[in-house]
């Protein structure tokens, strides 16, 4: 009787912690988390795996100092797509007050609206400048490569059609070549890659003129794509970038 008595609270138990877990919503995976010190401040980078259903992040916090989500758009929260997005310096970030120790580890709460808090520890990456981006309408911290005179000066445009597991961009680029083969090599003119934003959050490099984006929440996303070159600086024309948006609504 007693072992009987032992198996039903175990069952019990176990089903009490599957509800919390369901409660809570979908695990999410928070990795690769980094704090990048820059003149007047520092930025929290993240890498997040979503395996589940959409979600959003609606806050951060940490323990140690101040720390804001810095939205280049005008929403008050990011979405989370199924698939993997990040927090980048290109992108969404989380801004950190004060200085920082070499060596330090830097407590980061990240608050999801469906899957709740997730508690890591960042540590501390090599200084960065603020680069030109900001000054172009760009997001966030980056440098940025001004087209020169007689070089291929290139465009692009975006198509977004729906797919059963997310959406489809089809990208149209003139007077540039997506290559993987020099990434992170020496600058070509009008060669390059892409680099895909959903909501500020940015879903990583682009090699080929197509992407996919997975579920996203309820609500109006912002689509955009620039282009950058091997050494990932943003292409700009004149004073404009070489960007394209698109609006997905999700009802």
């Amino acid at each position: 009787m007693k072992a009987a008595r032992w198996l039903f609270l175990l069952a019990l138990l176990g089903v009490a912690g599957w509800l919390l877990v369901a409660e809570r919503g979908p695990a999410i995976l928070v990795t690769d988390a980094l704090v990048v010190p820059f003149e007047g401040g520092a930025a929290g980078l993240v890498s997040i795996d979503n395996p589940g259903p959409p979600d959003r992040l609606v806050a951060v916090s940490s323990t140690a100092t101040t720390a804001v989500l810095y939205v280049p758009t005008d929403q008050t929260s990011l979405p989370i797509p199924t698939g993997s997005s990040a927090l980048a310096l290109d992108a969404a970030h989380i801004r950190l007050g004060g200085s920082f120790a070499d060596g330090t580890l830097i407590p980061l709460t990240l608050s999801f609206a469906q899957a709740g808090d997730v508690t890591l520890q960042a540590r501390l990456s090599d200084p960065t400048t603020q680069g030109g981006a900001e000054e172009v309408g760009l997001f966030g911290l980056g440098d940025i490569c001004k087209v020169g005179e007689g070089e291929p000066a290139p465009a692009i445009s975006l198509d977004v059609t729906p797919e059963p597991d997310g959406w489809h961009i089809d990208i149209k680029a003139e007077d540039f070549t997506f290559s993987k083969d020099l990434v992170g090599l020496y600058h070509v003119p009008g060669v390059g890659h892409g680099h895909i934003y959903v909501g500020g959050m940015k879903l990583g490099r682009l090699y080929a003129p197509e992407a996919h984006i997975g579920a996203l929440p309820k609500g109006r996303h912002e689509v955009r794509v620039t282009l950058n070159t091997n050494d990932h600086r943003a292409y700009v024309v004149g004073d404009t970038p070489v960007t394209a948006t698109a609006v997905i609504v999700v009802d």
